[in-house]
């Protein structure tokens, strides 16, 4: 039988696979208290309760007791509200185990160990539990409260200030946009990138937990979080979400969300003046080493740049020490980052690695209501189903494909319909190609009749930007180059650029039909080109 969101068993798997990695993570148990996880099985979930199986009465005693509370942790983390375990004693031996006197057989509630006055015999046995005292809205089930429990291991985590609603959309339709760059001055995130605009699922739910509880304060055992993930996946939204977070949690804390390629730049440029050189560094280590919370996305691309990484090296070193917290974003693992010293690559991996990985179709078409919920052309569900069925790899291809469709269906002042929707992107339902940049420059040089070096070169001619900007926009969209990637093929421009580009033709394909028409032709081109080799 398949299992649905409110599965007792499923949600208990679920929360258990994340606490248990959580645990796995906490330096502070030794590798006995870890052992003491190995045996245990969940079973159900049910309200805020959790019941965990255990082998025998010596488990559930060091669960109870020595663990008590990193278990309640990872367990609040990992589920985002106060849950409590409650422990059922399943022999996988031919032993007999007699039950303590004190406690109901097979079963015994954390929340005694939490309250002093707490009187075990009325807990709430494994039976009482059971599917008749259930609720299908997933609330705690009524039971004699807790009183004067101690505080957890840490705080609830608070909900961020209330943000304005987007306005209600009638149920089966749909608006559709992308998500817009509001970048802040000070801090340099995008102001944009939120939790609450990040679509959880089962590829990065795990991830966007763990990040939370570190901008929320209480993941001190992750620092360093480093994300790692194939490109499109969500990386660079989850590090702006947790500085964002940090910032409305407390006001007063220094942010700052930096590009590995930024890091770089500004370090080169303190060095340049040989006379203000001192000043210069000087002024770019207290940029850096006297935030609250560092955010470096694309790390990878610091491997080999050993004056930056030395310089990255005594950064990381000096927040670490003082207990900032300290979160990057690579396209692969720590240990297989190329390029770096091992021991910056253990410092990495001494906190908490975690990936993310495509979405799955379910998340795929949240992930694209949440975009489409954003402007005013109305998307139908089954356009939205049809977006999500065909392109599976990352998010830029949902976001392209809902970009080409509204802006057909606006071009054309025509409603956005699955046969609409089947016409616009029927030349790129065709089997996945491998395109390169050098033969995206190539067509589109050859289309606007101009060379391969007036694209990438300096010229600034009307027709050449146009040119160059398409060119930027099809990189992005049909190759997993990053933007710092991209700019370094065109003559090593800077990664802002091509975000400028990818935004510029963005608005000009929903304004402009001659616009739309090039980049739809030069597609199908690219696609056609690829597919003749």
């Amino acid at each position: 039988m398949a299992h649905t969101p409110q599965d007792p068993a499923a949600q208990a798997s679920r929360i258990w696979a994340d606490a248990l990695a959580l645990l796995k993570h906490n330096s502070s148990l030794t590798a006995r208290d870890k052992g003491w996880l190995e045996g245990v099985i969940p079973e159900a979930v049910f309200g805020t309760t959790i019941v965990l199986c255990v082998e025998n009465l010596a488990t559930q005693q060091a669960l109870q007791k020595d663990l008590n509370e990193p278990l309640l942790h990872a367990l609040h983390i990992a589920s985002g509200v106060a849950m409590f375990p409650a422990f059922k004693v399943e022999p996988r031996h031919a032993e007999t185990l007699t039950p303590s006197v004190h406690e109901p057989q097979g079963v015994s509630h954390t929340a005694a160990l939490v309250d002093p006055d707490y009187d075990v015999r009325t807990a709430p046995t494994v039976a009482d539990l059971g599917q008749e005292s259930y609720r299908p809205d997933d609330q705690p089930i009524p039971a004699r409260p807790v009183r004067s429990a101690r505080p957890l291991a840490s705080p609830m985590i608070p909900t961020p200030a209330p943000r304005p609603l987007a306005p209600a959309i009638p149920e089966g339709t749909f608006a559709a946009s992308r998500t817009q760059v509001a970048s802040d001055p000070v801090t340099h995130l995008n102001k944009n990138a939120t939790f609450d605009t990040f679509v959880p699922g089962d590829s990065n739910r795990f991830a966007r937990t763990v990040a939370l509880a570190v901008a929320e304060g209480s993941g001190r055992d992750f620092n360093p979080l480093c994300i790692y993930g194939g490109s499109g996946l969500g990386k660079t939204h989850l590090l702006n979400a947790i500085g964002n977070y940090a910032l409305v949690k407390d006001p007063t804390l220094k942010v700052r969300y930096v590009t590995s390629e930024e890091f770089t730049n500004e370090f080169i440029e303190a060095l340049q003046n040989p006379n203000q050189s001192q000043g210069q560094i000087a002024e770019f280590n207290r940029r850096y080493r006297e935030v609250d919370v560092l955010l470096i996305d694309d790390i990878q691309f610091l491997g080999g740049k050993d004056a930056t990484l030395e310089q990255f090296f005594h950064t990381f070193n000096t927040l670490y020490q003082a207990n900032k917290r300290i979160v990057i974003a690579s396209d692969v693992p720590p240990k297989n980052l190329k390029g770096f010293e091992a021991r910056l690559i253990s410092r990495f991996e001494s906190g908490l690695p975690v990936d993310v990985k495509p979405p799955d179709l379910e998340t795929r078409i949240a992930i694209l209501r949440m975009m489409a919920s954003m402007q005013h052309t109305d998307i139908p569900n089954d356009v939205l189903d049809l977006i999500a069925e065909r392109f599976t790899e990352n998010i830029r291809e949902l976001e392209g494909a809902l970009t080409r469709v509204s802006a057909a269906a606006s071009l054309n002042k025509q409603t956005v319909t699955r046969a609409l929707a089947e016409q616009t992107l029927q030349d790129f339902f065709t089997a996945d190609v491998e395109i390169k940049p050098t033969d995206i420059i190539g067509q589109v040089a050859n289309y606007f009749h101009l060379t391969f070096d007036d694209i990438v070169g300096k010229g600034r001619t009307k027709n050449v930007s146009i040119a160059r900007q398409i060119a930027m926009y099809l990189c992005r969209e049909n190759t997993g180059m990053s933007l710092v990637d991209i700019g370094e093929v065109f003559h090593g421009r800077d990664h802002t650029t091509v975000m400028h580009a990818v935004k510029q033709i963005n608005q000009k394909m929903q304004q402009k039909q001659e616009i739309y028409n090039y980049v739809m032709e030069l597609t199908l081109r690219l696609k056609q080109h690829s597919n003749g080799k």
